[in-house]
């Protein structure tokens, strides 16, 4: 196996603190079977665990747990990559001495079995991630939970952070380490992964808008009950407000129909943008450690070692390409979007229609005319939020595929 000089920051944590250092410029992966038996590594790997690779190889990579890191948290990699997906994860680990090292995983499957590459995390996640996971490793203790219930408790306290689900977490954390690590070495800013994350806060405003208009549609939801209950209180006088509340129902139904399929629709662009931001930081590692893997020193075996080379060649390319596929179907996502916004604003149109129509019919229902203004004028404010909302939502989705443009360049001159 290879062995390499340490390069360690000047500012890191010496032995005393209890760590087991390694560098921002040092990458380190190791190769399993679908079992999770270690099989193969890198020299920082071995160094960084104090484990021979007698001790290593053919043992299972939980050798190197530490107690602080919570189950849930291999419950959630073991679950996404025996799905055929790739994870990232914080992950704190136990040397054989006793020390322990925090790492960033990339887990990714391969053929017969799992690549892992970390790097040393360093940003405000990691901060969180260093409070968050013994107390929750210590509530799994005390309240003897099994590793999917600390799961839900792990997914709950990132939604509190203002994440949806854990790829959402996952990805952004992954974002903010790079750019950390390209900052810790003084390397130039990655223009794809700074412009992948203002994309990710432009999504937001997408989510917020497609909200609003929930929100607005559920408000104004009992407006064709109240048409109906004052035409029947008004009995044959009441004929013109009957028509406006069937118009109104049939139009609400086509409604109801459409926003649930709005909210899902402006959430899977998010999740397209979510899953190429994570795709294409996974690339760039995993290009990184097969640069880093090529310069090491190494006593393994020649064949040994083109043979590892040859497979992190083939899982950077897939991920290259994997990457290029995402920023396309981001697009595709924006365009099925787009036809959602315009199936809604069509609707929106309709409304505004009756709401006119209604208010010179019922002009003179004296007797109720607060009534009817009351209800027409829900309707103007549902009308006017849906229609505010989209036009926001259509210059963000524009937005949106703009960049993306761009990215899908960028990504092509990077790979």
């Amino acid at each position: 196996m290879a062995r390499a000089t340490p390069s360690i920051d000047p500012s890191h944590s010496d032995i005393d603190s209890g760590e087991s250092a390694f560098g921002f410029d040092e990458l380190f992966f190791s190769r399993t079977d679908l079992a999770g038996i270690i099989k193969y590594g890198n020299s920082v790997f071995q160094r960084v665990s104090v484990y021979s690779w007698e001790e290593l190889l053919s043992k299972p990579h939980k050798i190197v747990r530490h107690p602080d890191t919570p189950r849930a948290v291999f419950w959630l990699l073991w679950k996404t990559i025996k799905e055929g997906k790739p994870i990232g994860a914080y992950v704190k680990n136990k040397a054989k001495d006793g020390r322990y090292y925090w790492v960033f995983a990339l887990v990714t499957p391969v053929d017969g079995g799992y690549l892992s590459v970390r790097l040393r995390p360093s940003s405000e996640f990691f901060g969180i991630i260093e409070n968050l996971y013994p107390a929750l490793a210590e509530q799994e203790r005390r309240e003897n939970l099994s590793p999917e219930d600390s799961a839900k408790l792990l997914l709950s306290k990132l939604n509190e952070l203002g994440f949806d689900n854990y790829a959402a977490f996952m990805t952004a954390a992954l974002g903010k380490e790079l750019m950390s690590r390209d900052n810790h070495l003084g390397s130039n800013e990655d223009g794809v992964i700074l412009r992948f994350d203002q994309l990710l806060k432009v999504t937001q405003s997408l989510l917020r808008e497609a909200e609003n208009i929930a929100a607005a549609y559920k408000a104004s939801e009992i407006v064709p009950t109240n048409f109906r209950i004052l035409a029947s209180q008004l009995g044959d006088d009441g004929a013109a407000i009957g028509v406006i509340s069937d118009n109104y129902s049939l139009l609400s139904k086509d409604m109801h129909t459409l926003v649930e399929g709005f909210i899902a629709s402006a959430q899977s662009v998010v999740d397209a943008i979510n899953t190429s931001y994570f795709l294409v930081c996974t690339a760039r590692v995993q290009r990184e450690v097969l640069d880093f893997f090529g310069q090491e020193q190494t006593e393994t075996h020649q064949s040994v070692r083109e043979r590892e080379m040859d497979l992190l060649r083939r899982q950077q390319a897939e991920y290259v390409a994997k990457a290029q596929d995402s920023l396309s179907d981001i697009s595709i996502k924006c365009n099925g979007f787009r036809r959602t916004c315009l199936d809604l604003d069509r609707l929106a149109t309709g409304l505004e229609v009756m709401r006119v129509v209604g208010k010179v019919e019922c002009s003179n229902y004296l007797g109720v005319k607060d009534r009817v203004d009351d209800l027409l004028n829900k309707l103007e404010t549902y009308q006017r939020t849906v229609t505010g909302a989209l036009r926001t939502l259509t210059h963000t989705n524009t937005l949106i595929q703009q960049e993306t443009d761009i990215l899908r360049k960028q990504a092509e001159r990077a790979a």
